[in-house]
């Protein structure tokens, strides 16, 4: 079961983002909440600005 814990944020999240959403959970829970915050920005990064930014400059070429 503890396994399965470990790998739950790369099945529910995905291979990218699921480090990033573990590394904000697991720094929230041991104290860092700076660091966790940053985890929190890079995957609010990776899930929302890269493909409004891909899309526009996708736009861009047609």
């Amino acid at each position: 079961m503890s396994r399965f814990k470990r790998l739950a944020p790369y099945f529910l999240a995905g291979p990218i983002s699921g480090p990033l959403l573990a590394g904000v959970v697991i720094n929230f829970r041991e104290g860092r909440p700076v660091l966790g915050s940053l985890y929190a920005i890079a995957l609010v990064e990776m899930s929302v600005l890269l493909p409004v930014i891909t899309a526009n400059l996708g736009l861009k070429l047609l």
